[in-house]
């Protein structure tokens, strides 16, 4: 019973990350909405299920390093409070593995998405229905919301529960 208890902690530890992430983070909230448009696109698309694995494999590889980003963050936050040089050279160097792989995250899309009759028809799909462009428009609001105003700024000052 010990092994299904440390288990499920060890998932609502992981789910408490997650949630920290995407309470604190824009740049998560951005990759979110990023990749259920790619998703949504990827509908009008017929890719294969290798085209699909990569497309869900690329996505996650960006939220996961925005996520180790993250995490390199609060623990330069909490070693150096203050201006350190180091400090900003290893968050420098996190936001740039970020950055790469949302560079090839771009290519791949690149790559998949490039047929530009079937940009056409999703174009139309929206441009020629009403109630398309409105729905579209509506979840582009939600969108905004979302990224704009569903997080709070991270100000958590690396206490432990100890107080130290």
């Amino acid at each position: 019973m010990e092994f299904f208890k440390k288990l499920l902690n060890s998932f609502r530890y992981a789910a408490n990350g997650i949630f920290f992430c995407i309470n604190h983070e824009t740049n998560i909230r951005i990759h979110i909405v990023a990749t259920i448009c790619v998703l949504f696109l990827s509908a009008f698309y017929e890719f294969t299920k290798e085209q699909y694995i990569l497309l869900i494999l690329t996505c996650l590889v960006v939220i996961c390093t925005e996520m180790i980003n993250t995490a390199i963050e609060v623990v330069i936050d909490k070693m150096s409070p203050g201006y350190s040089p180091l400090a900003k050279i290893g968050k420098d160097i996190a936001a740039g593995a970020v950055f790469l792989s949302s560079v090839a995250a771009v290519v791949i899309g690149v790559i998949l998405f490039g047929d530009i009759e079937k940009l056409k028809m999703v174009f139309r799909f929206f441009a020629e229905d009403i109630g398309n462009l409105a729905m579209l428009l509506g979840v582009a609001c939600i969108f905004y919301l979302f990224i704009a105003k569903g997080g709070r700024k991270r100000s958590i000052k690396g206490k432990n529960k100890n107080g130290n």
